[in-house]
């Protein structure tokens, strides 16, 4: 995913910085690093859970931002909700971001390519990079 890609470059930077600039993310504590660089992040299949980390990540964008129902944004996570690294594994290694909805949907559509393509199975291994 390329920052540089007007597609999808507001999901692209809030990645990067995840990964490169955890101290700028959500939630926001001393010493925070976030999987999926040199840690491998893992696809979770589970529709159900990726649900609820998907309706957590909101409720967290919500305390931060507050509400921002009849706008266009939507709210990204990171680590994403279907992996096992999601916001409710408990440890809040992860990051969210209020994004211009069309670049969240975008850079939905790329992963769920990546998992097709690479035929990546529930619990398989895989790392994020980010390109300028």
């Amino acid at each position: 995913m390329s920052r540089k890609d007007p597609a999808v470059n507001e999901s692209a930077l809030h990645i990067y910085d995840a990964l490169k600039r955890p101290e700028r993310t959500f939630p926001s504590f001393l010493g925070k690093s976030v999987p999926g660089q040199t840690e491998p992040l893992h696809r979770l299949a589970d529709t159900d859970k990726s649900d609820k980390q998907r309706a957590n990540s909101i409720k967290e964008c919500k305390k931060i931002r507050g509400d921002y129902a009849g706008t266009r944004l939507q709210c990204e996570e990171y680590p994403f909700a279907r992996t096992y690294e999601g916001s409710l594994k408990g440890n809040n290694r992860f990051s969210v971001r209020l994004i211009e909805g069309t670049h969240n949907e975008a850079g939905g559509r790329m992963l769920n390519s990546m998992y097709i393509t690479s035929r990546t199975l529930d619990g398989d291994p895989f790392h994020v990079k980010t390109t300028p």
